[in-house]
Formats: C-alpha cells, sequence, structure tokens
C-alpha cells in the first residue's frame, strides 16, 4: 500500500504540473497568435505561480514529486494507526450561469491523491450494492445508458413523468444522515480505515486566499474523488425507496426522472422524495422539479409536458432529440471560435500582418477558424474518410466531437439548422472582418464559403470546406447502428451537465 501511496502522489503531481505547464502553453500561444496575426509585438505579463502552490507546501507539485516517498510513509502511518486528517483545504467559489456560486474545496496533493485510491476501491467493491438506475461515478456505466434506459421506458398511451432536482445537493448533505447510511453492518462494504477517510472528509477543515477558514458541518466537498463515492452512498435510499414502486426511474447524481404508468405510482414517488428530502437534508428545488406530468404532445385533463430533458437529450414522444440547452452552447462554442480568429486581434489593434492575406489562399485566419471548427464538430475525423465511411467504405473507429455524444438521436433536422445556423454566422462575421482590414478586400460567397473553393495554393494542401453537423451526426447514427455504445461517445463533448 505503500508504494500505492507513493505513486499517486507523483500522478496527482505530474496531473497538476501538467495543467500548469498547458496555461503556460496557451498563454504563449495566443501571444505568438496574436504577432503572427497583427504584426504588433505581444506584451506579455510577468511570469507567476499559480496562488495555489503558495498555499501549502503541499499544493506544491514541485515539492511532492520530490518528496513523495517521505508523503507516502506519513500518510501510510497515519491511516494504519486511524489519524488520518486531511490538511485544509483551498476553498474557491465560482459563479454558476444560472445564478448563485459553485463552492470547491480544493484539497492538497497527498490528500487528493488518498481520495482517488480509497474512491475507486469503494465504488469497485460496492458497485453490486448501488441501484441498477443509479449512472453516475460508476464503472461500467455511462451517461448514455441511462439516456437508452429512459427511451425504453416512455412507450406507452399514458405515462406520468416526475422530475425533481435537488437545491445544492452536494453543500446540504446532513452528516448523520451520512454517517448512518455508511454504518458498519450497513449496506455498504467499508472498512475502518475506509470510514476514518470517509468522516475525515466530510468534517475538513478549509481556508480560502483572503483568510476566512472553517470546517465543513454539512455536505460533502466538490473537488475531492471521495465525494463522487459519497453522493451516491447518500441518494442510496432513495434509489431503494423508488425500485419498491411501480414503474422506473434513472438517476444521474442529484439529476432524475421517474416514469409511472398511474397516477396513484406517482404520488407515491413524490412522498419519495419528500422523505428523501426530510431525512437528508437536501430540499427540493421547486423551481426546477416539474413533479407530476403527464407526458403528452397534446393537453390532457391534467397538467402535462410535451418534451422534458435529461442529460442534454430532449425526451418526446415522437422520440429523442437534443436539447435547447445544449444547442445553445454548441452554438455559444462554434461562435467563439469564429470570433476569436476572424475578429478578436483585428477589433483590438485595427491591423494584420504582412503575409496574413494573398491570392490564393485569400485569408489563413479563415482557413485556422474552418480547421478548428472541423476538430470541434468531428474530432480528429477527416471529411474524406466520414464520406467514405457513409458510402459504405471503411470504419473511422468511435465518432468524437461535438455530435459523437447524440448517435441515438433519429431525426436529424436540428442538426440540419445547426448547418443552415453556422454557414450564417461564418458568412456575416466575414463580412463584418472585411470592414475592418485596412485594405478593401473582395467578399467571398456563401457558396464558396461553404464549398472551400475560395482556397487555391498547391504548395500548402488544405481541408477548407465547412464541417457539417448533419454529416457528423449521420456518422454517428451509422457508428451506433453497427456498434452501440462503443461506437459512439458516451461522455463527449457533446454532454453538458444541466
Amino acid at each position: 500500500m505503500l508504494l500505492v501511496i507513493e505513486k499517486a502522489i507523483e500522478e496527482e503531481a505530474k496531473k497538476r504540473l501538467t495543467r500548469y505547464s498547458q496555461a503556460q502553453y496557451y498563454k504563449h500561444k495566443y501571444a505568438s497568435t496574436f504577432g503572427k496575426r497583427t504584426g504588433v509585438a505581444p506584451k506579455m505579463k510577468p511570469h507567476s505561480l499559480p496562488e495555489a502552490w503558495s498555499f501549502h507546501k503541499h499544493f506544491d507539485p514541485r515539492y511532492c514529486l520530490n518528496h513523495s516517498k517521505f508523503l507516502a510513509r506519513g500518510i501510510w502511518s497515519s491511516l494504519r494507526g486511524g489519524m488520518y486528517q486531511p490538511l485544509e483545504a483551498l476553498r474557491r467559489s465560482f459563479p454558476k450561469p444560472s445564478g448563485g456560486e459553485r463552492i470547491i474545496d480544493a484539497f492538497s496533493i497527498p490528500d487528493a491523491a488518498v481520495a482517488k485510491i480509497f474512491a475507486k476501491n469503494l465504488i469497485r467493491r460496492n458497485g453490486k450494492a448501488f441501484s441498477d438506475a443509479s449512472y453516475a461515478y460508476q464503472e461500467g456505466k455511462t451517461n448514455l445508458d441511462a439516456v437508452l434506459r429512459l427511451r425504453s421506458m416512455i412507450e406507452g398511451e399514458t405515462i406520468f413523468v416526475s422530475q425533481y432536482d435537488f437545491t445544492k445537493f452536494f453543500d446540504s448533505i446532513d452528516h448523520e444522515y451520512l454517517r448512518a447510511c455508511l454504518s458498519k453492518g450497513g449496506d455498504f462494504l467499508t472498512t475502518t480505515m475506509e470510514r476514518t477517510i470517509l468522516f475525515a472528509v466530510m468534517n475538513h477543515s478549509w481556508r480560502d486566499l483572503n483568510g476566512n477558514s472553517g470546517v465543513r458541518t454539512e455536505g460533502i466537498p466538490q473537488g475531492n474523488s471521495i465525494s463522487l463515492f459519497l453522493a451516491n452512498a447518500a441518494a442510496h435510499s432513495l434509489d431503494r425507496d423508488l425500485g419498491k414502486l411501480s414503474g422506473s426511474f434513472a438517476r444521474f447524481a442529484d439529476d432524475s426522472v421517474v416514469i409511472n404508468l398511474s397516477y396513484e405510482d406517482a404520488l407515491k414517488t413524490s412522498e419519495a422524495y419528500a422523505r428523501f428530502s426530510k431525512r437528508s437534508g437536501v430540499n427540493i428545488n421547486k423551481i426546477k422539479s416539474t413533479g407530476i406530468r403527464i407526458f403528452s404532445a397534446v393537453a390532457c385533463e391534467m397538467a402535462h409536458i410535451p418534451s422534458f430533458t435529461f442529460l442534454s437529450y430532449k425526451f418526446t414522444p415522437e422520440g429523442l432529440g437534443i436539447s435547447d440547452k445544449t444547442v445553445a452552447n454548441i452554438k455559444r462554442r462554434c461562435t467563439k471560435i469564429m470570433y476569436n480568429n476572424l475578429l478578436l486581434h483585428l477589433r483590438r489593434t485595427g491591423k494584420i500582418a504582412k503575409g496574413r492575406r494573398g491570392k490564393g489562399f485569400v485569408d489563413w485566419d479563415l482557413v485556422t477558424c474552418v480547421n478548428e471548427l472541423r476538430r470541434y464538430i468531428y474530432g480528429a475525423k477527416r471529411q474524406a474518410a466520414i464520406d467514405a465511411f457513409l458510402s459504405g467504405g471503411g470504419g473511422i473507429g468511435r465518432s468524437t466531437g461535438a455530435v459523437g455524444y447524440f448517435g441515438p438521436i433519429e431525426d436529424g433536422d436540428k442538426f440540419r439548422e445547426l448547418d443552415g445556423w453556422l454557414r450564417h454566422v461564418l458568412r456575416a462575421m466575414y463580412v463584418r472582418r472585411l470592414t475592418l482590414l485596412p485594405r478593401k478586400a473582395k467578399a467571398i460567397s456563401e457558396a464558396d464559403l461553404l464549398s472551400g473553393d475560395w482556397y487555391h495554393f498547391p504548395k500548402v494542401e488544405m481541408e477548407t470546406s465547412l464541417p457539417s453537423f448533419f454529416t457528423a451526426w449521420r456518422a454517428a447514427r451509422k457508428n451506433f447502428a453497427k456498434h452501440g455504445l462503443g461506437g459512439v461517445d458516451p461522455t463527449g463533448e457533446g454532454y453538458g451537465y444541466e
């Protein structure tokens, strides 16, 4: 075990070093891109190390790499003696898109390594104890498994759908309730050492960069691997109650959908959530929770819903679709790619470097823009390979990119709409770019933007045709039909937690 802890510390330290190196790489890459595109020397901020590294030496990956053997011996000694306590966590808060703040407690490198080791063991050993309808943080289960389970449930004439969302699920779980869930002889197989670690993480101390400090007295920390097991353990009693009722359900972390065939069963579902909320201390979010609704495209004798969303999918009586929020996220990502390549530097400086535009290739920034869009939409696939696959050629491997997650969708109309939107916005941004150029330039037609025929430069071969969401979906759909979940990306770029 000593060697396992030492190796885990080194892996965690290297991961944080890599994260820092990547941040520095992108900082220098942006500066290089700025200079190359504008011809203006970029201004670089003085080099500085992350603030967290000076919070405590155990947060500094350089120190932990050099002293991994010493740190492992100390942790193993405290674990064997039942005296393990994590160091103060570094608390930070981040704004949530829906409002409010998300609190993240970052643990030291040795403590994060310990949490990762024991969380993996706990999840693996207790996999069979959890409900089949629980899909988050479990080996062998993915987001798409939950989506496919739900899809199989919604076939029928009269179906009652109940959706419940919890307010700050991670932050408000009652500790006494959790201790009861994890008690010796309960539903979960835990050793004395594991329970020591679980309770120590639950009641950890914290401090922020402003000097504020405290001890966690409720909830579980977001930012620690142990919390993945604790979250499922906390919701296990709810899963067990729902499993006793007529109907079925799927739960992913604190997001769940319950399907019932009668209103009486739906009422029992509502009572099960109310009981869980009372005993766990987690309040139901009444704004996001729809309660009991008939699942129907037309108005009924009681409140109905024509669709509901779960794990970035939209469920309708006609089948699966892509959720509106996910469509908005995809548009936001594409817009950022186009803006950063075509307008950002021109708007900041009003200049363009010599050689960025010319006869034949027209505009290198547009070349870069189209290729970044292709990597986002297609993943690592080339247009020719996808076209050959759709025409009956060889395989292309697993479908990835923004659309690889949506292979189970049967109707591609929404992806056609995204193609039209992409052509329109790219054309509009490029027209705007031309007005910002120091010298007058000829516009590119929408047809040429789509085909890539604006590019003629045999010295440098480039793929400049505009990528297609619809084509990516067709490839993902075919891959799913041929290989099931093995042919698509079950937790890829298309998925966004809602």
